[in-house]
């Protein structure tokens, strides 16, 4: 993970929140948002270099994405990329969208991480669906 800007654990949580609404807007159908609970937790930050824990944080949002058809998928994945691109984020990856089973990922100029994989879960193609927020210190316990 970089260092990246200088955020609150609850501004993290608000981006990562705001680019997961702007990202899915006009997907259609509007699909399903399973959320995958281990995506909640805290996740310590490794450095580049070395496994000696920092003590910094970032925060996962991960969501299985349901009631897309197989055959929309490339045009979901589309869209997707379409949203991102027209925010003014980058797009560094995508693969297997001529395959029928699209993936993507980019950043934002702040160092969110978007990605999108296609996998099989109950018998069904479904998106994976995660946005992750930079490195950041977490917050302080308030005093009682």
């Amino acid at each position: 993970m970089n260092d990246g800007p200088d955020i609150s654990e609850a501004q993290a949580l608000a981006r990562v929140e705001e680019l997961i609404r702007s990202v899915l807007t006009g997907v259609t159908p509007t699909p399903g948002m399973d959320l995958i609970p281990t995506s909640l937790a805290d996740h310590p930050c490794i450095p580049d270099e070395g496994n000696i824990l920092t003590g910094d944080i970032y925060i996962v949002r991960t969501y299985y994405l349901t009631g897309i058809p197989k055959e929309r998928l490339v045009e979901a994945a589309r869209h997707i990329q379409a949203n991102w691109e027209k925010a003014g984020h980058k797009i560094t990856s995508t693969h297997a969208f001529d395959q029928g089973e699209p993936q993507l990922s980019g950043w934002t100029d702040d160092d969110f991480r978007l990605a999108v994989e296609t996998v099989e879960r109950d018998s069904t193609l479904q998106f994976l669906f995660s946005v992750v927020s930079p490195c950041f210190p977490p917050d302080k316990p308030s005093s009682p």
